[in-house]
């Protein structure tokens, strides 16, 4: 049976922010399903894939399974070990870098989930990148003796 290599066949679709460097077509393993069975249904019957063959296609299979959900496990890990992290910033005072490069600094006083991560929300109306933090420190005393 001959086969056409897949960049000769498909062209990359344009890559969405998730996508990786090991897949750039996007394909699915219900692509690789769709794949192989098309395969067996047009081999030369004279000619057929050998045993080793199409489960060494079928492990490939699984592996891309498995790396798939252990990246989606880690990306929720990761989602709520940024959440605790936040959380455990109310009622500090921080200070970090907005989108532009400027200094911002106030009080946390909430957590946020948006789609480019976890953002503080601070008592001046102002909203900051967790990963854009770079300093913590205690409530002043007024700050402190308000919220009680």
């Amino acid at each position: 049976m001959t086969t056409t290599p897949l960049g000769s066949s498909l062209s990359p679709s344009p890559a969405p922010s998730t996508s990786s460097a090991s897949n750039p077509y996007n394909l699915t393993s219900a692509d690789f399903v769709k794949m192989m069975i098309t395969q067996l249904q047009n081999q030369d019957p004279l000619q057929p894939e050998s045993n080793d063959q199409l489960m060494s296609q079928m492990n490939q299979i699984g592996q891309l399974q498995s790396n798939s959900m252990m990246q989606d496990t880690l990306k929720g890990l990761g989602l709520q070990t940024q959440i605790g992290s936040a959380s455990s910033l109310i009622g500090k005072m921080v200070e970090g870098m907005d989108q532009n490069n400027n200094t911002i600094r106030g009080l946390v006083n909430s957590v946020k989930l948006q789609s480019n991560g976890v953002s503080l929300e601070l008592d001046n109306g102002q909203s900051l990148d967790l990963s854009r933090v770079t300093a913590i420190s205690p409530a002043p005393a007024a700050a402190t003796a308000a919220a009680a």
